[in-house]
């Protein structure tokens, strides 16, 4: 154990730059440096000759007492078994020479206590075996903060001693009997903590805090994690969790253009190692309260990375937001359903066919799961605030159809904010075989969204609330279990949310989803809800720009043949059968060519001005407008959305025909 004064000088090193860099001291310390670094190795000599003094005393009191002499015996040897016993977890070496210690200064004592201390040959076997014994102990004091059982080399007073002297100097709060194998990187120091008295990870895990208000470090510095193989070596990293205190930018793709079985890169731990979540081949859970960044840290930053890759169809499910997730994503998704007919049927009868001839497909191949190069599209369906969803769909449906997607080669995340029973069934919380736990408004909501062994490893989300966006806890495919319970952040795509709205739209357009092209059985898929959710044209292209109104080939028949509730509620009887063969019809002129913008405008007022009288009205009323424009639809319901939001028209997406006329334009 070292002086008060050399504890004081390990932390301020330790606080200064133990984490990231090394900062050694300055010429002007040289003395005091000096004497700090020999003081340990007198201490075996002053002790050797501190035993004088006792026993002069004990030769002056009981010298000629056989009692003394027979008491003496039997402590010294209760001294030396008790240090046997105390030291079982160090190694061989290092036991014996403490026990050996012992003996030698019980067996002068006793000696000393009847001849007195300066007689010979009393003093000269001690001034030879003390001398020995301190020498050894000076020796092994020089070997072992040089090079640790792995041959790592530590200098003295370096980063990895400083680690060691955080467990073994100045903490009572659990038993330390070594620490081996330390590791120094330049972002982080890593290490076994051997414990003593039947300590565990749990016990090193709860006094961590304390070991960091003790050394002055920052909050979180220390994380602990089990040892599986020895419940009483947990192994321990000490990183910079200041590392985290500003948002990280996006860093751009990984692996653009290869397999989504490799990791996706989004995130960055407090050490400074990267998170590579991998997606392939379980569900995740993502959670975190309001504020938290679920949307844009956690589900664009995932997103992101899923995009750019060749393999992989991208569905998301936003009934509550709607274009305000899924627009800037548009781009690149394979399919996107905002409205709740449309999920009911996703989840209760497209995703269940769709998995069935998958499997049947994959049977037939002789695959058990999805892998790479199988030749079929791995099927990503992402939730947002799926607690909304959740209500209006069929939970035990939906429980067997995520047992089926991940055999089929899919795959469901759901993101919420809080993830208790009365926002999920508890069963479809077990169908999650990853978790991402952002910042949460208590340590009560910490427990939905953390993993027991999370939970034991000291994680704390609540201290993050919404306070720092993009702050999370992983448990999932592609996190080491030295990580569960270490902090990371995910990228951030701009300083303000206009420029996360700018940038992750811009880079959406850059990986359409129409340059990745899916198997036939996500086709049928997807051109299902593209034909239930007009706004998501085929391939994920939306047709913004009402001056490029030109009709694309590519998907007409998948758009306009699949079944849409606004277009076929006149004609229920006789829905539209999408793989049913074409029949020759005669042909129907689409009217001339493209009419201006303005003239197309003033074309559509005089149509709606029919409408008035408040008759609601649909986008098959509204036929004649595209024919005499030339215009296309894209353009005709980019105008009913102006309208909607300049207050001119009511929507209401439950009804068949969903417009009605509020305030009507003046016509031309």
């Amino acid at each position: 154990m070292g002086s008060k004064t050399a504890t004081k000088a390990t932390t301020a090193a330790v606080r200064e730059g133990g984490v990231v860099t090394y900062k050694g001291g300055i010429l002007g310390d040289l003395v005091a440096k000096a004497a700090h670094v020999a003081a340990p190795h007198t201490v075996p000599w002053l002790l050797g000759a501190g035993l004088m003094v006792p026993a002069y005393g004990l030769h002056q009191m009981w010298g000629a007492s056989p009692w003394a002499a027979a008491g003496l015996t039997v402590s010294g040897g209760v001294v030396t078994v008790a240090t046997w016993l105390v030291s079982r977890w160090r190694h061989v070496l290092g036991r014996v020479q403490s026990t050996g210690t012992a003996a030698a200064a019980s067996g002068y004592l006793l000696a000393a206590t009847i001849t007195g201390p300066t007689a010979h040959p009393t003093i000269d076997l001690w001034i030879w075996a003390g001398g020995t014994l301190a020498a050894l102990w000076n020796v092994r004091n020089l070997i072992r903060p040089k090079i640790d059982p792995e041959g790592t080399m530590l200098a003295p007073g370096g980063p990895g001693s400083l680690f060691k002297a955080l467990f073994t100097q100045g903490q009572d709060q659990v038993q330390v009997e070594a620490v081996r194998n330390v590791k120094v990187s330049p972002t982080a120091i890593q290490g076994t903590v051997e414990l003593g008295g039947g300590d565990t990870a749990v016990d090193l895990q709860k006094a961590l805090a304390g070991i960091e208000a003790q050394h002055g470090l920052p909050v979180g510095s220390l994380t602990a994690t089990v040892n599986r193989a020895n419940a009483g070596q947990p192994m321990v990293t000490l990183s910079n969790p200041m590392l985290l205190e500003n948002p990280i930018p996006w860093r751009g793709p990984s692996a653009a253009g290869e397999s989504v079985a490799k990791p996706l890169q989004v995130a960055m731990f407090q050490d400074g190692s990267t998170f590579g979540l991998g997606i392939v081949g379980q569900h995740l859970q993502v959670m975190g309260m309001t504020g938290a960044a679920k949307t844009t840290a956690f589900a664009w930053g995932i997103w992101g990375e899923f995009v750019t890759r060749r393999d992989g169809a991208l569905v998301v499910v936003d009934i509550t937001k709607g274009e305000q997730t899924v627009a800037p994503a548009r781009p690149a998704l394979h399919g996107a359903v905002t409205k709740k007919p449309t999920a009911r049927d996703l989840f209760t009868k497209w995703l269940p066919q769709w998995a069935e001839e998958r499997l049947a497909a994959f049977g037939d191949k002789g695959l058990i799961a999805w892998e790479e190069g199988c030749g079929y599209t791995y099927l990503e369906v992402w939730l947002e605030e799926a607690a909304d969803v959740f209500e209006h769909i069929d939970m035990e449906d939906f429980i067997n159809l995520a047992r089926m997607l991940r055999s089929a080669g899919g795959g469901f995340a759901w993101s919420l904010q809080r993830a208790d029973s009365t926002q999920m069934p508890t069963i479809v919380k077990g169908q999650g075989g990853g978790k991402i736990c952002g910042g949460v408004e208590s340590a009560h909501d910490a427990g939905w969204g953390l993993t027991d062994e999370q939970e034991k490893a000291e994680a704390h989300p609540e201290q993050w609330r919404s306070n720092y966006p993009g702050m999370a806890y992983a448990d999932a495919q592609g996190v080491p279990r030295d990580r569960i319970a270490m902090p990371m952040r995910f990228y951030d795509w701009g300083p303000t949310n206009r420029a996360r709205v700018e940038n992750f739209a811009a880079h959406c357009a850059q990986y359409p989803a129409s340059a990745r092209p899916v198997d036939p059985i996500t086709a049928k898929l997807l051109a299902r809800i593209a034909g239930a959710e007009p706004a998501a044209v085929a391939g994920g292209e939306r047709q913004e720009d009402e001056m490029d109104d030109d009709v694309k080939v590519t998907g007409v028949t998948r758009e306009y043949l699949a079944p849409d509730p606004e277009l076929d509620a006149h004609d229920a009887a006789n829905p539209i059968d999408p793989d049913a063969p074409l029949e020759d019809v005669p042909d129907i002129p689409l009217g001339g060519p493209k009419m201006s913008p303005e003239d197309a405008r003033m074309v559509l007022n005089r149509t709606l001005a029919g409408f008035a009288d408040g008759r609601p009205f649909g986008p098959a009323d509204l036929g004649g407008v595209l024919a005499s424009t030339g215009l296309s639809r894209p353009w005709l319901q980019k105008q009913l959305k102006a309208r909607i939001e300049a207050g001119e028209l009511e929507y209401d997406p439950e009804e068949k025909k969903p417009y009605r006329v509020r305030v009507l334009a003046p016509a031309a």
